[in-house]
This record gives C-alpha cells, sequence and structure tokens, in this order.
C-alpha cells in the first residue's frame, strides 16, 4: 500500500504539476491492529504504530520533487494525532462550528507544532457569522475562503461572492497581507484564555507586537503584556486609529469595542 500511494503521489506532484496536496478524512488519526495474513505483520500492532510513517512518505516524496510544496491534512472535526504532525507544513482549524473554535484550536496547534508550522483557520465561511475573518487573522493564521462565483452558480447561495460580500472579503484579505501575521511569533504564554478577559491573543513581528481581544462587548481596560522597558505607540490598525502610547512592560490602555478588536504596538 505504501509503494502504491508513494507512486501516486509523484504522478500528483511531478506529471500532473500539483503545487501541493490536502488531505482530508476523520479516519487518518489512527487504524486499527491489522491480523491480515497476507500483510505480513509481525504483530497486528504493526499497523497502528506504522501509521506515522504512511504520511511522512507522503510528505517527504511531495517535498523531494516540489521543495515548497503544501502538505495539508485535515482531520475533519476531530483532533490531530500529534504524531503525525510532524509531516505536514499547514495544520488546520478542522471544521470549526464557530470562531471561538478556530481561535482555541488555532492556539492548541501553534503550542504543538509552533510558528515554522502554518495554521489555516478554515474558510471563513465556517465563522461567525460566515465573516469573521478577524478570528483567524489575529491570532496569526492564514484566512481563507471556499466563495462560489457568479452568484447563483452553486446550490448553496450562502457562499455566494455578492458585491457587498466581495467588498468585505477585500478589507481582511488585504489586512492579511499587509500583516502577515502568520509568519510572526505567536506568544501563547502570555495569556490565558481560561482566565484572562477579555479572551487575548499576542504575535511579536520585526519588533512590534500585535493583539487580538475578542468578546461580545467590552468596555474597560486591557493589558498589553510582553513588551520591553520603553514606550510604544499603540494603533487598532484594522480601523486606522491611534490609541496612544503606553509603557512596557506591560501597558494598559481604556478601549471599548464589540467582537473584537485589533492593536498593532510599535516601538517609539
Amino acid at each position: 500500500m505504501i509503494e502504491h500511494h508513494r507512486q501516486l503521489v509523484i504522478k500528483m506532484m511531478r506529471d500532473w504539476n500539483y503545487d501541493g496536496l490536502k488531505l482530508d478524512g476523520q479516519h487518518m488519526n489512527g487504524v486499527p491492529p491489522c491480523f491480515n495474513a497476507a500483510h505480513h505483520h509481525a504483530r497486528p500492532e504493526e499497523s497502528v504504530e506504522d501509521l506515522a510513517k504512511f504520511f511522512q512518505m507522503i510528505y517527504d516524496t511531495a517535498r523531494s520533487i516540489k521543495p515548497d510544496a503544501l502538505i495539508e491534512w485535515c482531520p475533519c472535526g476531530t483532533a490531530f494525532n500529534f504524531y503525525n504532525l510532524p509531516n505536514l507544513n499547514m495544520s488546520v482549524a478542522s471544521d470549526p462550528h464557530n470562531s471561538w473554535q478556530v481561535r482555541t484550536k488555532g492556539k492548541s496547534l501553534k503550542a504543538l507544532h509552533g510558528d515554522t508550522t502554518a495554521y489555516f483557520g478554515d474558510h471563513v465561511e465556517l465563522s461567525d457569522g460566515r465573516l469573521d475573518f478577524a478570528s483567524t487573522l489575529g491570532i496569526g493564521g492564514v484566512v481563507g475562503t471556499q466563495f462560489t462565483w457568479p452568484v447563483g452558480s452553486a446550490r448553496r447561495a450562502n457562499y455566494d461572492l455578492t458585491p457587498e460580500k466581495e467588498e468585505i472579503w477585500q478589507k481582511w484579505i488585504s489586512l492579511y497581507k499587509a500583516k502577515m501575521l502568520s509568519q510572526g511569533e505567536y506568544r501563547g504564554d502570555l495569556y490565558d484564555i481560561g482566565f484572562d478577559r477579555p479572551e487575548t491573543h499576542a504575535i511579536r513581528k520585526a519588533g512590534t507586537m500585535y493583539y487580538a481581544f475578542y468578546a461580545p462587548e467590552f468596555h474597560g481596560k486591557v493589558e498589553l503584556r510582553g513588551l520591553d522597558r520603553r514606550t510604544y505607540a499603540v494603533r487598532d490598525y484594522e480601523n486606522g486609529r491611534d490609541l496612544g502610547t503606553v509603557r512596557g512592560p506591560t501597558g494598559g490602555v481604556e478601549v471599548q469595542f464589540g467582537k473584537h478588536l485589533l492593536l498593532e504596538v510599535n516601538p517609539q
């Protein structure tokens, strides 16, 4: 089976000129012990123990043909098997039910695989309101969509890229490209999503700190942790608003927002 799939990967990447592979399915996390005598296992448990080697073969084969190939696999609403995480370069929120799952899965997966592996927040149509790009962008995820166009071309009308939605999509994808927080350092050690309110995520990139706050409604002071002992300028980069200055290592700023607030904090 391994050799069959190796040849299939070669065909896809070399002969069909694929740029990457997405592996998708709930049964990628584990397999049962194999008692088939034709497979010549020394022990039935070998099938379980060698599953990660199968995914390693796919990853290594594809990258040997195209070193920059994207290899993503999605366990479809279930948790990742961490033995398989070294054999991909993009994890995913895997069919989240809401934006909170996008953010918490991102925090968990970044803790497991670090910043050198990208995290895809899954297509935005699975988030709150089917348009919450902020929950992926703010935690350093890769944004995406599965919109259909032209309007009326698919069975699911709520995926249509209408002129009104296109304006929203343009705004958020432009912000993602401008900041590229997916290439930053996710500082998951600074905030506890179980106790800190509002829910907060922080990213350091090239000396600048980025903070993302999430709550249905919030009015009060937020803490900007992880700063150096110097003065910083605080800016709401989504709306282009300057919010004054703070002094590290922990700054405080009075804010009021609904759903989310995205701040860029630059040293002066």
